[in-house]
């Protein structure tokens, strides 16, 4: 099977300003975090780091646009937008990226976490809430030039799909199928039970194997192979590092090493024959691990990501 060669960045989509069109402090402000204080110049905000282009609000289409342009300079083919319901701000800002994205470019991740309280209270409630949310997505998308396709079928990202069984996602599946729609499911698991209906596997971050001790490349060689042997997409998880701990305790730290530890994953990447890279992440400010302009370390990471991106497309056609 041939999926092409992807590389797709996990995108988030949760930050406003008092000042911009969310009209309130979204995601940079939180009880520990006063983002209407300033200390040498920097807003008191909830992240690791700080964006070089101060902090921003999402439903701006100027924001927007920006990153956009930077995407492109950094050689990526789209965005996963974080996506947390119908409705939802997340929801608000993703129909700004479905103007003014490229063709072939949107998607969501869509946020599993957001239906546990409902799955807790009803099993069955909480598969059709998932089945209602794509259906709903579809309608409004399914034949919309930026919604990113594989083989002719909308892609839908699937984050931790542990938390439902293979037949729960099944059912999703079947019920979409019998509406008329053949979707690609891409899930956030390494069990191979779940290539029964899954089409493709990933794992949000690597740090886990990171710090568990693992030899990244040769797990994500073992799941490439247990993906290729049943015809499905396997996408290997790059990262720049990662720092959470302004919002956990104690939380996780890996070092970027001036860009070693970005290096290393991108290399696991493309030895372990992947077909897809997946960015953890291009925004995810409060886990330190993105690769958007910030302060501390400008561009060098788009950069790096352009000539790491080439490198893995030149690694497929060699």
């Amino acid at each position: 099977m041939n999926f092409g060669r992807r590389v797709l960045a996990f995108h988030y989509v949760w930050y406003g300003t008092p000042w911009g069109p969310a009209g309130q402090w979204r995601g940079w402000k939180s009880d520990a975090y006063d983002a209407d204080r300033v200390y040498g110049g920097r807003r008191n905000i909830t992240a690791a780091h700080y964006p070089l282009d101060g902090v921003f609000d999402s439903l701006s289409e100027d924001t927007v646009r920006r990153q956009l342009r930077e995407a492109e300079s950094a050689g990526i083919d789209g965005f996963m937008i974080s996506w947390w319901g119908i409705g939802d701000y997340s929801d608000r800002v993703l129909e700004v990226f479905m103007r003014l994205a490229p063709v072939d470019f949107v998607t969501i991740y869509y946020e599993t976490a957001m239906t546990f309280r409902l799955r807790d209270e009803s099993r069955e409630k909480a598969v059709n809430r998932i089945y209602e949310d794509l259906r709903t997505l579809l309608n409004r998308y399914r034949d919309h030039e930026r919604w990113i396709r594989v083989n002719g079928k909308p892609l839908f990202v699937l984050y931790i799909v542990g938390n439902y069984t293979v037949d729960e996602w099944q059912q999703v599946k079947e019920r979409l199928r019998e509406g008329g729609d053949e979707v690609f499911f891409l899930g956030d698991t390494y069990d191979p039970d779940y290539l029964a209906v899954m089409d493709g596997l990933h794992t949000y971050n690597p740090i886990g194997i990171t710090l568990s001790g693992r030899d990244l490349l040769a797990t994500y060689r073992q799941v490439a192979e247990r993906c290729h042997a049943q015809g499905a997409l396997f996408a290997a998880t790059v990262c720049p590092g990662y720092d959470d701990r302004k919002i956990r305790t104690p939380g996780l730290y890996v070092a970027r090493e001036d860009g070693g530890y970005y290096e290393r994953t991108w290399r696991a990447g493309r030895e372990s024959g992947a077909d897809w890279a997946l960015i953890c992440s291009y925004n995810e400010w409060y886990e330190g691990s993105e690769i958007e302009p910030s302060i501390e370390f400008g561009t060098k990471y788009l950069h790096l990501t352009a000539q790491n991106a080439r490198a893995f497309r030149a690694a497929a056609a060699s």
